[in-house]
């Protein structure tokens, strides 16, 4: 994971947890639909790049990676942690 972040500078790297609460507040919310959540911190996470280094192609690609990144590393903890449970049940 550490190399991953090397694809943003580091001013980007607080994106990366704000987007991981913010997809958390989207998911309790019953009224969004699960697709809809990585749409939102697409958005999001290219607004907030936008708004940091100006309106240009490299904010949005700063931006797409960011979201991504944060996405990425939350299926990570998420598939990880559904496996060891998995294999709690099952008794593995």
């Amino acid at each position: 994971m550490e190399e991953l972040l090397y694809l943003l500078p580091e001013d980007f790297h607080f994106i990366i947890p704000a987007l991981w609460f913010i997809g958390y507040a989207c998911k309790r919310t019953p009224f969004i639909p699960d697709w809809l959540i990585v749409w939102i911190l697409l958005i999001i996470g290219v607004l907030a790049a936008c708004n940091l280094y100006g309106w240009n192609i490299r904010s949005i690609a700063e931006g797409v990676i960011a979201t991504g990144l944060a996405v990425f590393s939350h299926q990570i903890v998420k598939q990880t942690c559904n496996r060891v449970e998995k294999n709690i049940r099952e008794g593995s």
